[in-house]
């Protein structure tokens, strides 16, 4: 499955559908998106219920969702990176919910079903913001006055950080101990990926206070796979975005990333890719230039 990337901090979109064509199953980017006016059928996460006029939904990079669009419908869409996220809500009365989102994002869901409740006022006071917010935006969907944006995105954050700290929704409440455990360990392999030594299973077993036995046991009941594979195949999808979206040589990927080695990288990417790193990027090369 293909990462949509985006590459600014910050991207605003409105516009009107009769059907959904935006489906990007995985993306680097959070979501906010706002139902001006219609309604329809809201799919996430293999979960589906009704959409209409000023719900408003919160997806996570994870998150797989569409829209099934039964009457035109008007939507207004805030996309926002994880260090943007971070850069904004480093401090603040809702640090605590926003903490617990950034640990489940790339790879876990956020688990959030449905539209997030917001009394008559708040419904007024968001609106007023996303007027100013969408106005001060390029054709392209960028803020013009950076400081600007950022002011008033933490405030439409705060409207939502005040809903994740309330939220109890089934499915969280239902998920267990080890569901949970398991995104702080993503987070946690996600910030040290390019220090091997912190990876190692003794050193992930030390550092949460598990057996390395049972650490291992536990992370493949909970995803499938095991700690090693995990953490190549998480290694190589930053190889891909960098072989893609940079113009840094191989050796420097593989220098930036800590591989023992260009063979070693060389090596393990044919293995996922079918093809060495040097011969991914022609063919990106080749199909960019066929599409031009």
């Amino acid at each position: 499955m293909k990462c949509h990337i985006q590459h600014e901090p910050l991207v605003l979109e409105e516009f009107e559908a009769t059907a959904w064509t935006n489906l990007r199953p995985s993306r680097n980017y959070f979501e906010i998106i706002r139902i001006r006016s219609g309604y329809g059928e809201y799919s996430v996460n293999e979960q589906h219920l009704a959409y209409r006029a000023h719900n408003l939904f919160l997806l996570g990079p994870a998150d797989a969702y569409s829209f099934t669009i039964k009457e035109p419908t008007r939507f207004a869409v805030l996309r926002f990176t994880e260090d943007y996220l971070a850069k904004l809500t480093a401090t603040g009365i809702h640090t605590g919910a926003w903490q617990q989102l950034r640990d489940s994002t790339l790879h876990a869901s956020l688990g959030l079903v449905g539209n997030l409740q917001l009394s008559a006022v708040e419904q007024q006071q968001l609106d007023a913001l996303l007027a100013i917010l969408f106005a001060e935006a390029d054709n392209s969907g960028k803020p013009f006055n950076d400081t600007l944006a950022e002011s008033l995105m933490g405030a439409v954050l705060s409207f939502v950080g005040r809903r994740l700290a309330g939220y109890a929704a089934p499915e969280h409440q239902a998920s267990s101990y080890a569901a949970r455990f398991i995104q702080r360990l993503l987070a946690y392999i996600r910030r040290h990926i390019t220090e091997p030594d912190c990876l190692r299973v003794e050193r992930l077993a030390a550092e949460f206070a598990y057996s390395p036995s049972h650490l291992s046991a536990l992370f493949k009941q909970q995803t499938g796979e095991s700690l090693h594979q995990y953490i190549v195949r998480y290694k190589l999808k930053l190889v891909e975005a960098r072989l893609q979206l940079s113009t840094l040589t191989v050796s420097q990927i593989a220098d930036e990333l800590a591989f023992t080695d260009v063979c070693h990288l060389n090596k393990l990417f044919k293995k996922y890719y079918q093809a060495t790193p040097s011969d991914y990027r022609r063919q990106l090369a080749a199909l960019a230039l066929a599409n031009a």
